[in-house]
């Protein structure tokens, strides 16, 4: 709040939740000794809320190496969900005119193996680290939630109000895309 981004602020729902998504796909994966076709990359990106700096040094150099990236998931603030009732819950799929029959793809898995539902409000696609690979010509998808969080850069961002049955239904999703894709 104090516009000082360097000043210790929790943050459990902005970003520990896409870390923490992250890093449970990871073990997931290699808990169920899971082998995909591809390369998959598990990237916590540094800068985001100063300017996308560390998502657009990669994708840059990404580019520029000529590196082949099939597709980005982006999870960012995927914990808050003030609904227990499952059946209400929507997650945003953020898509990018190339990544459209991606995001519809992830809806189709999201309705097999997911208690969630889907919007796709694409207001703040380029506010995310996400955005830095659709203009690096990559296909990107960014989840988040759908529910405004009044926590969002307060002291009250704190592990205790977010519901991660919630957040593990994204982290579902994210698992069966990239099963899929490979």
């Amino acid at each position: 709040m104090s516009g000082d981004p360097f000043l210790s602020v929790p943050g459990a729902n902005d970003n520990a939740s896409g870390v923490a998504a992250t890093l449970e796909i990871a073990r997931v994966m290699k808990k169920n000794n899971y082998l995909p076709a591809g390369t998959i990359k598990f990237i916590a990106f540094a800068g985001e809320e100063l300017g996308l700096f560390g998502s657009y040094n990669y994708a840059g150099k990404a580019k520029d190496n000529h590196e082949k990236i099939r597709v980005m998931l982006n999870n960012d603030m995927i914990a808050y969900q003030k609904l227990a009732d499952k059946s209400g819950w929507v997650v945003n799929i953020i898509d990018y005119n190339n990544s459209v029959s991606l995001r519809r793809k992830a809806e189709e898995l999201g309705s097999t193996f997911t208690a969630l539902k889907f919007k796709n409000e694409n207001t703040y696609n380029r506010q995310s680290d996400s955005y830095p690979f659709f203009v690096n010509g990559y296909r990107p998808l960014f989840f988040f939630s759908d529910v405004v969080d009044p926590n969002y850069h307060s002291l009250n961002d704190l592990a205790s109000n977010c519901n991660f049955e919630y957040c593990s239904e994204i982290v579902k999703l994210n698992c069966a895309i990239l099963v899929d894709l490979n």
